[in-house]
């Protein structure tokens, strides 16, 4: 008999890359499905605040379809101070699997 673990581990792994379409900069949007040891070290490197925890989840979450990053650590400032606030809030929701009022609609 297997044990839970186990089928807890094949449920996870077998999981699809998830996309989302960025109109407003006509390009879409890759995330791999994320351990909660990904979201503790993201939460940790921004010292507990909220803001840079979701800029780190779009830096190192966001993917293009080959998986490669689509941003770098260099663009940090940039994503905090030069780019539509709504924009890097629905990847970083999409990178962390929050679900909007949007989503919750749909079901």
């Amino acid at each position: 008999m297997s044990k839970l673990i186990d089928t807890a581990i094949s449920h996870f792994s077998s999981r699809e890359i998830r996309s989302l379409e960025i109109p407003e900069w006509e390009t879409t949007i890759y995330s791999k499905n994320l351990t909660l040891d990904d979201k503790a070290r993201w939460l940790a490197r921004a010292n507990n605040d909220g803001t840079d925890y979701m800029i780190y989840a779009v830096i190192l979450g966001a993917t293009d379809e080959n998986g490669d990053q689509v941003f770098g650590l260099e663009d940090k400032v940039k994503l905090r101070k030069q780019v539509d606030p709504d924009v890097v809030a629905r990847i970083a929701n999409f990178v962390l699997q929050v679900e909007t009022e949007e989503d919750r609609e749909k079901n």
